[in-house]
C-alpha cells in the first residue's frame, strides 16, 4: 500500500478512537435520569475502637466451710442449690455432751455467784463492826480521860478506875487497832477469792458455750450452696463439709496491656458481653486495678464486678470486657462513603443535587466509620451507596 494511503488509514483510526473516548466521558446518555444514591452527613464523633479483654466469671465470694471441732454429723440442713442467709445453720454435729458441759458450767457459775454474795455480805458486816469499834473506842476514851481526873482528885478509888474505865478503854483500843481490822482484811481476802472463782467459772461457761456453738456449722455469708460433702453419721474433720458462693455479684478477672492500663479508673463503668446469657452487654464496674504487671504475662490484672440479682450469670461463663476509649473526637464518615483509587481516598460530595468527587486524607477506622483528617467539612453530605456510575457534576436523587 502506498505510504500516503497508510497515513490516511492511521488518521481515520485515531479519529474513531478519539470519538469513542469522548462518548465515555459523557455525564449520562441522552434522556437518562439522575442516579439514585444514599447519603450521610460527615459529623464529629468517637470511633468505637475500644479494646476487648476476656476472662471467666467468678463468684464475688466463695467459701469451703470446715468444722471447727471434730464430731459426728447429726443433721445436714441444706443441699446443693439452696439459698442460705448469713448465720444460717448448715450442719449440726452430735452435741449432747457439749450441752451437758454447758449445764454444768452454768451451775458452777451460780455456785460461785452465791459464794461471792456471801463473802461480800461478810465484808459488809466486818466493815460495820469496824465502825462500831470506832464509836466504842471514842466513848471509852472519853470516859477513861474523865475517870483519870477523878482518880487524881481522889473522887473514885483505884479499883473502880481500873475495872470500870481503864479496862474498857484498853479493850476498845485493842478491838479498834487489832481484832476488827483483821476481820475486815479476812473478809476482803475472801471476796477476792470468790471473785476469782466466779471469773474462772464464767470463763469455763464461755468455753463450754463456744464448744457447743461450734457444733452448729453456720453460713459465713448469704449465698448459694455449691457442694455438700457429708451425710448424717459421717465424721466432720478437716475436709470441707459444705461449699458455698455468693453470686449476687460476679467478678471478671482479666488482664490489660500497658497501652490501655492508664486509661482505666477504679469505679469506672464498662460494658461486659456474656454471649451465653444475652446478646446485650451487661454493665460492670472496675473494682480493682493492679499497680504492677504480672511477671509471667507482663499484663496488668483487673477485676470487674457485675450485679447479678437474678443469678443468670454463672461462675465459669466466658465474658468479654470492652475497655473505654480515651480517643479524641474526629470528623467521621461511614466506611462505605470512602472509595479508594490506588493509594488515594476520595468521597462523592452532594451539593445542590449534583455530586463532586473530593479527595480526602483518611485516618483510622473502627469498621463502621472512617476518620477524615482533611478534605471534608462537618455537615457535608457524602454518598454511601450508588457511587459505581457517578461522575463529576452528575445529577443525583437522594434516597436514604
Amino acid at each position: 500500500m502506498p505510504r500516503g494511503k497508510i497515513a490516511l488509514v492511521i488518521a481515520l483510526v485515531a479519529l474513531v478512537l478519539a470519538a469513542g473516548c469522548g462518548k465515555k466521558q459523557a455525564t449520562a446518555p441522552a434522556g437518562a435520569g439522575p442516579a439514585v444514591v444514599s447519603t450521610a452527613k460527615a459529623a464529629t464523633g468517637l470511633l468505637d475502637n475500644r479494646a476487648v479483654v476476656s476472662g471467666k466469671l467468678e463468684a464475688v465470694q466463695t467459701a469451703s466451710i470446715v468444722s471447727k471441732v471434730p464430731g459426728k454429723v447429726a443433721k445436714v440442713h441444706v443441699d446443693v442449690g439452696d439459698r442460705v442467709s448469713a448465720g444460717q445453720v448448715l450442719v449440726t454435729l452430735e452435741n449432747k455432751d457439749l450441752a451437758d458441759r454447758v449445764t454444768q458450767a452454768q451451775a458452777a457459775v451460780a455456785q460461785a455467784e452465791a459464794g461471792l454474795a456471801q463473802a461480800e455480805a461478810g465484808l459488809k458486816s466486818a466493815r460495820s463492826a469496824l465502825e462500831n469499834a470506832r464509836d466504842n473506842f471514842a466513848v471509852a476514851e472519853a470516859n477513861y480521860k474523865r475517870a483519870r481526873e477523878l482518880l487524881a482528885m481522889g473522887a473514885i478509888p483505884q479499883a473502880v478506875f481500873e475495872s470500870q474505865y481503864e479496862l474498857p478503854y484498853k479493850q476498845a483500843k485493842q478491838a479498834l487497832e487489832g481484832t476488827v481490822p483483821a476481820q475486815v482484811e479476812q473478809a476482803q481476802a475472801m471476796v477476792k477469792v470468790q471473785q476469782a472463782a466466779l471469773s474462772s467459772a464464767r470463763a469455763q461457761l464461755a468455753l463450754a458455750r463456744s464448744s457447743y456453738e461450734d457444733s452448729f456449722i453456720r453460713a459465713p455469708f448469704s449465698g448459694v450452696v455449691t457442694a455438700r460433702n457429708v451425710n448424717p453419721g459421717e465424721m466432720a474433720a478437716t475436709m470441707p463439709v459444705i461449699s458455698m458462693a455468693n453470686i449476687d455479684r460476679v467478678v471478671v478477672k482479666a488482664t490489660v496491656g500497658e497501652d490501655h492500663i492508664n486509661q482505666l479508673k477504679q469505679g469506672e463503668k464498662v460494658q461486659v458481653k456474656i454471649g451465653a446469657v444475652s446478646a446485650q452487654p451487661f454493665t460492670g464496674v472496675i473494682t480493682s486495678i493492679a499497680p504492677a504487671a504480672d511477671p509471667t504475662t507482663k499484663a496488668f490484672p483487673i477485676k470487674v464486678e457485675i450485679d447479678n440479682p437474678k443469678h443468670l450469670l454463672k461462675p465459669g461463663m466466658f465474658a468479654e470486657v470492652q475497655l473505654p476509649s480515651s480517643g479524641q473526637k474526629q470528623l467521621l464518615v461511614p466506611r462505605e462513603a470512602v472509595v479508594k483509587d490506588g493509594e488515594r481516598d476520595y468521597v462523592w460530595v452532594v451539593k445542590q443535587g449534583k455530586v463532586q468527587r473530593r479527595e480526602i486524607k483518611a485516618g483510622e477506622s473502627d469498621g463502621r466509620y472512617i476518620a477524615v483528617i482533611s478534605g471534608l467539612e462537618a455537615g457535608e453530605e457524602v454518598v454511601t451507596a450508588g457511587q459505581e456510575s457517578l461522575q463529576d457534576e452528575a445529577r443525583v436523587t437522594v434516597k436514604n
